[in-house]
């Protein structure tokens, strides 16, 4: 493998819901664009003409308009235009005679997830009836596996499509999980993603550039289960000819390198780590490897180099790290970006560490530490939760850039009361957005709830998660954000009474910007780091009454927080007298990463041969 072609969004992570990289929004009542310059007739004419290749580029070049641009609204003609596509698409695709020409087989089976909500888009809803059609045909196979996405309801049976080519197969297995930006909140959606990723295949083979979504996306499909998925992952990419590749390391004490796609401003990592290794750079050498795409805003100021490898361009330039001198090689971000899997199955340097940047455990790549926090884990679990040994730092191990905003208090009406869900697509999940249906039953006084799902609806995700939010709540409780940029997202957050956290995977970074807006924030607390730290953060700031561990006191919390008037008004005063700088916003614990790092430098050896592996506590 040479290069690997990268088909979808690259994933960006929240920088407080507002994705770092913009994609456009489109209004299809805007003459010219892809879409609406579609022909059908001509269509009509390779068809009859047996032009598939010509019929093929036509299709792509409305899909990969669909991909790239998302629209957020369907005025009439809209619709109308986006249902003229659709129609044909789904017609000539489910037509025997109509042989998807092979050189663009991969091309298709890439947009999988784009072609699954831009069909739930339009009035066809689900390509369902066209699985059924194709399944009773000869020649199907790249046509079934572009068309079978997360939104069907019929189920195909997954061993048959490994059977005819477990290398299209697992191209499309992988692209499949694409749909976990949106897609859970949806709960038939979320069941058959549910399926899928417990579904095993000794015939799953290679990599390709869609693994990260099942890597990255798995714990917000299924937190219980996620560990599967990455051991499976894992050892695919340390099975491939580029993992095996032996690294030429001579290290350089405390030389380390930081293997990282995020480090640039507003984004949810670099935003909780910087501090660490502005204080680690104080005594020692960092060297920054990016990876991915090249960026412009990448914050290099601690780094004494920087280097790049991108997969995209070509997988197996290694040069960023082969030869090299680290002591260490540290992953802020493992699962965000492909290039970031590929080098943690990889052995760059004699001791590699992992932490909270993407709150969850390798279960298997080649990483030795997780540097995790004291308050936020459960110790006693750390051999569960965890493949790396846990090392453990006074607070939650994490430490925030303020974001530069200046509150403009704004006067809020007293009913409806509004509550922000700022919960990334793929946090939003039915599961939670059923508690809330059962709060806003329950309680007297009217409410909205304001969702912030950011970057995840990227591809033409929006409309279906707000379609599946509204099937729920209602159409009248609720708001779905679009993709914000910052100052809009900030000030539409200030637009709010108080705030719901998402569960089981909360978020830090939203916990922190809503807290330093003064806005108080529900929690249902859980036993890892990702439900535990807008706890460790209310307990800071004194709103513990906010801070719940079970469903029931849960609900109890919010409804009392909707129609108890005076307990609002408590908690919000009370969040607006905390001193942020020594609460949310404290950098004490910071110099206990420093003190981490080097004890696991300094003590690498011994630790390697204490079988026990309990975790380690770094004063």
């Amino acid at each position: 493998m040479s290069s690997l072609e990268v088909g979808g969004q690259e994933e960006e992570g929240n920088a407080g819901g507002a994705a770092a990289n913009q994609q456009g929004s489109a209004d299809l009542s805007v003459p010219s664009s892809p879409l609406l310059d579609f022909d059908a007739m001509k269509l009509v004419r390779h068809y009859q003409a047996a032009e598939y290749e010509h019929m093929a580029v036509q299709f792509l070049t409305v899909l990969m308009h669909l991909r790239d641009t998302t629209y957020y609204q369907l005025e009439e003609a809209s619709h109308a235009a986006l249902n003229r596509f659709v129609k044909q698409f789904l017609y000539f695709m489910s037509q025997e005679d109509f042989i998807l020409p092979e050189k663009y087989a991969t091309s298709f089976i890439d947009l999988n997830a784009v072609i699954g909500n831009v069909v739930a888009i339009s009035d066809f809803g689900t390509t369902d009836p066209f699985i059924q059609i194709l399944l009773k045909q000869q020649r199907n196979y790249t046509k079934l596996l572009s068309l079978y996405s997360g939104r069907n309801r019929v189920k195909i049976d997954r061993r048959l499509l490994f059977a005819t080519s477990p290398q299209l197969a697992t191209q499309w297995y992988f692209c499949f999980l694409e749909m976990y930006r949106t897609g859970p909140s949806d709960p038939e959606t979320l069941t058959h993603l549910r399926d899928h990723i417990t579904f095993e295949d000794d015939r799953l083979i290679g990599i390709n550039s869609f693994t990260h979504h099942a890597y990255f996306g798995a714990t917000y499909i299924d937190n219980e289960k996620d560990y599967l998925v990455k051991q499976r992952v894992n050892r695919l990419f340390q099975a491939t000819p580029l993992c095996q590749q032996k690294i030429t390391n001579k290290p350089k004490p405390k030389k380390i390198g930081v293997l990282s796609s995020m480090w640039f401003p507003r984004q949810s990592v670099y935003r909780s780590q910087h501090p660490f290794l502005r204080e680690l750079a104080k005594n020692h050498e960092l060297v920054l490897v990016h990876l991915g795409r090249p960026r412009e805003d990448l914050d290099t100021e601690i780094f004494s180099d920087v280097r790049y490898y991108n997969a995209s361009e070509k997988a197996d330039d290694l040069s960023a790290i082969n030869p090299n001198d680290f002591s260490m090689a540290y992953f802020p971000d493992i699962g965000m970006s492909i290039e970031s899997i590929i080098l943690a199955n990889m052995r760059i340097a004699p001791i590699q560490v992992s932490n909270y940047g993407h709150p969850v455990s390798t279960f298997g790549a080649k990483v030795d530490y997780w540097i995790g926090g004291r308050e936020t884990e459960v110790a006693d679990r750390a051999r569960e939760h965890y493949s790396e040994r846990l090392v453990l730092i006074p607070g939650c191990a994490q430490a925030p850039v303020p974001l530069e905003y200046r509150l403009e208090y704004p006067t809020l009406q007293e009913k409806p009361l509004i509550i922000n869900c700022t919960w990334s697509g793929q946090k939003i999940n039915s599961e939670h957005l059923n508690r809330l249906k059962v709060i806003a039953e329950r309680v007297e006084t009217p409410v909205k709830f304001h969702f912030f799902p950011g970057g995840a609806v990227l591809g033409n995700g929006y409309i279906p998660l707000k379609r599946a939010v509204e099937n729920i709540l209602g159409t009248e409780q609720t708001v779905v954000m679009p993709n914000f940029d910052f100052q809009r997202y900030m000030q539409s957050l200030e637009q709010a009474h108080f705030a719901i956290d998402a569960h089981p995977f909360g978020g830090y970074n939203t916990a922190v910007d809503l807290l330093t807006l003064r806005l108080p924030v529900v929690t249902l607390a859980g036993n890892r780091f990702y439900n535990l730290s807008t706890a460790y953060l209310l307990n800071k700031v004194g709103l513990e009454e906010l801070v719940t561990d079970n469903e029931a006191d849960f609900l109890d919390v919010c409804c009392r927080m909707i129609d108890d008037s005076d307990f609002r008004g408590r908690m919000q005063r009370r969040m607006k007298i905390v001193d942020l700088d020594s609460t949310v916003l404290s950098l004490e614990h910071v110099p206990a990463f420093a003190r981490a790092i080097d004890y696991i430098l300094d003590n690498h050896d011994s630790l390697q041969k204490d079988v026990a592996r309990n975790p380690i506590t770094v004063t």
